[in-house]
């Protein structure tokens, strides 16, 4: 048929918005899904989170110390003034943590900003005794790297500069003010048969709820899911046993990657190990800093890094063009009817249009 009489076919053009709402429908019961495949995993991890015995039972694998618990390293890399870094470096002085730990700061340069206040800090938890690490240290970044970015070029040399009895590498991020226990969380994660590498993630909750800030939550919320049921790591509170550095080849990777976290998956799996979420180690972060333009970069780099380093990434691709192809192609087509034919369709299809947005949002 013309244009003409396609428009003049009421029933035709009915049609065709109930087909474009049960495809709307058909995509949110597939969030709602995954959704509900999430809470179950989250809940089941922390039901067995509940049950699971202290480190230095007999189930305790290849992650331990002689007293029960991995003698862990904490790593830290800086690159600015995060700000948050006096209260994250505070958070990792107050760690309960019953076996020994250090701390490992790389900071990209000794003209880096982040440098005199990191050193301030340390030297002010040092003079109060307060710090329950055994030892911190302070290094600057080497040679800038040919390949690869300069956050996995600071874990190599910090990789190379652990000390020798370190069972446990553990990396935070310097706006993570993480909990009093998340080390022993962190150790606790790592202890489970078969599991290499284990952490948390971020949540983002706005303080002054501004229109990019939210933008971002609700972006991360969805992310948290993907990244869930995809075991793409975090690199913001992660442990990883420290044998697996080198032999599961992680270590070169980092070489020529743009992120460390994501591009960690595929070396594990070689090596016959696994990624662990635990949702105990779920980080709130309430920076509402941002705008527009950084949030625009910091979303398409985050599905970069999925889509350089993570296997899954066509999972990645279809699900982010999927949803929004097919919301752009609705909205393309009520304006069309709202505009072309009248009211009924129309009505059918923005109905549909609300019950997907608040779905999603709900």
């Amino acid at each position: 048929p013309t244009p003409a009489r396609f428009w003049a076919a009421w029933p035709l053009a009915e049609w065709w918005a109930a087909l474009i709402a049960a495809a709307l429908a058909g995509a949110l019961l597939l969030q709602a899904l995954l959704c509900a495949g999430f809470a179950l995993l989250v809940r089941r991890r922390l039901a067995l989170a509940r049950l699971s015995p202290a480190p230095g039972g007999p189930d305790t694998e290849d992650c331990r110390c002689p007293e029960g618990w991995p003698v862990a390293e904490v790593v830290l890399c800086l690159r600015g003034v995060d700000p948050a870094l006096e209260q994250a470096l505070a958070a990792l002085a107050a760690q309960r943590y019953p076996g020994p730990w250090r701390l490992l700061l790389v900071v990209d340069s000794r003209q880096d900003p982040a440098w005199p206040l990191a050193a301030g800090v340390l030297d002010r938890l040092r003079a109060s005794g307060s710090a329950t690490w055994q030892a911190a240290r302070l290094t600057a970044l080497g040679a800038p790297p040919r390949s690869g970015s300069r956050k996995c070029a600071a874990l190599r040399q910090a990789f190379a500069e652990l000390a020798d009895g370190t069972e446990l590498v553990a990396l935070v991020d310097a706006d993570a003010v993480v909990r009093p226990d998340w080390l022993q969380l962190l150790a606790r994660s790592c202890r489970q048969a078969g599991v290499g590498a284990g952490g948390g993630n971020r949540w983002y909750l706005p303080s002054r709820r501004s229109g990019p800030g939210m933008v971002r939550a609700i972006w991360n919320g969805g992310a948290l899911v993907l990244m869930t049921l995809l075991s793409i790591p975090w690199g913001g509170s992660l442990a990883i046993r420290r044998p697996l550095i080198d032999s599961s080849g992680w270590s070169q990777v980092l070489r020529s990657s743009l992120c460390e976290d994501t591009a960690l998956t595929i070396p594990l799996r070689r090596a016959g190990w696994h990624y662990r979420f635990a949702p105990q180690l779920i980080a709130v972060d309430r920076d509402d800093s941002i705008a527009l333009r950084p949030l625009i970069r910091w979303i398409t780099r985050q599905l970069l890094m999925a889509r350089l380093h993570h296997p899954a990434w066509p999972l990645v691709l279809l699900h982010g063009l999927g949803t929004s192809l097919l919301l752009l192609l609705a909205l393309a087509f009520w304006l069309t009817l709202l505009l072309r034919v009248g009211v009924v369709a129309a009505l059918l299809l923005g109905v549909a249009l609300l019950a997907y947005e608040l779905g999603c949002g709900l």
